[in-house]
């Protein structure tokens, strides 16, 4: 898959997922002295309000298709993002997107829409999670933008959170070694 996407330009392969982050905190790994004199306190926020992003990775390119809303994810919100990669990749004749089973990314509208569109949607088994690329991608920006940091503000949070894409080609040297093709197989006995 990989060699053929290097030698035509023109096909594009994607990985989606959607993410959603609820407006908190996200405490890494840590360790403490026993003991109730020890125990750090971590500033929180009431978690109400997420911020859901529709996502697909060019695991070639290294080049991200995002959408960033409040809205929950359903049928629509997959519509515009089809939408949204079909404008990007304007000019490609192949466009072939991996994805998980979810219920609204597999809804007859958004096959129909694909299909109008010229999109190939490739579902996963399911639970493969680790099959799509995208969830490196997801930990990676979980680590650089979620973990062990605080949001006075759900408007910080959403900033914090598009600037990450915004400025996301100074993080391509460290994800070249993530959002690769090579995929560790577990021989059952």
């Amino acid at each position: 898959m990989h060699e053929v996407a290097k030698r035509d330009s023109n096909q594009v392969l994607l990985f989606l997922d959607p993410m959603h982050q609820i407006h908190n905190n996200e405490n890494d790994y840590a360790w403490q002295l026993k003991g109730r004199d020890n125990t750090k306190l971590v500033k929180a926020n009431t978690g109400r309000r997420r911020v859901n992003i529709v996502g697909a990775i060019n695991p070639v390119s290294l080049q991200p298709t995002v959408v960033i809303t409040e809205q929950n994810c359903c049928e629509e919100l997959i519509h515009a993002f089809l939408y949204e990669i079909k404008e990007q990749y304007s000019k490609a004749t192949t466009i072939c997107v991996v994805l998980d089973n979810a219920r609204y990314q597999r809804a007859y509208s958004v096959l129909n829409l694909a299909h109008e569109l010229g999109i190939d949607l490739v579902y996963l088994p399911p639970y493969c999670p680790n099959l799509n690329l995208i969830e490196r991608l997801w930990k990676f920006f979980k680590k650089k933008v979620m973990k062990n940091k605080y949001y006075q503000s759900f408007e910080e949070f959403e900033s914090k959170i598009a600037n990450f894409f915004k400025e996301f080609d100074k993080h391509k040297d460290e994800l070249k070694t993530l959002l690769n093709f090579k995929f560790g197989i577990i021989k059952a006995n």
